[in-house]
């Protein structure tokens, strides 16, 4: 009972972070993309985008099997994440780059980067909340470090 509420837990945690992501990931792309189509188109094209892109590339698959290793070790798991996004997007990006016009080419490395930024940070969030859940629950306190005392 205990195991499937943590299971339970994890996934709504993993949908968050993905949602989050999502949004974040489109704010920036469209952020970058306003000189061109203005800030408010740019950015709701790009939140439609995003997830489509990365759903396509099966990065919410390894996602989800990275997730896998959050049980083995929490810490690690942003880490994981970002450098998970970094390799999809960078072999979204081989394949796009005969097509990609020169200016889409010059916003190719900042968007990689913020975009990790983003990643990490929405899996560094979405584990400690997971944590501090998790501890509220079992009734302990949970260290910074991620031991439950």
């Amino acid at each position: 009972m205990l195991l499937t509420r943590m299971r339970a837990k994890r996934i709504v945690v993993w949908l968050t972070e993905i949602v989050a992501e999502s949004l974040l990931l489109g704010c920036l792309l469209g952020a970058m993309v306003s000189t061109q189509t203005g800030l408010l188109y740019g950015m709701i094209g790009s939140v439609l985008a995003i997830p489509v892109v990365l759903f396509l590339h099966w990065y919410y698959l390894t996602r989800a099997l990275a997730a896998v290793a959050w049980s083995i070790r929490p810490q690690l798991y942003p880490l994981i994440a970002a450098t998970l996004f970094v390799i999809h997007m960078l072999v979204i990006f081989l394949r796009l780059n005969p097509d990609m016009s020169s200016l889409g080419k010059a916003r190719e490395l900042p968007f990689v980067a913020c975009g990790a930024c983003i990643v990490f940070a929405c899996a560094f969030a979405g584990n400690s909340l997971l944590r501090k859940w998790s501890a509220q629950t079992s009734g302990k306190r949970t260290s910074l470090s991620g031991v439950v005392e």
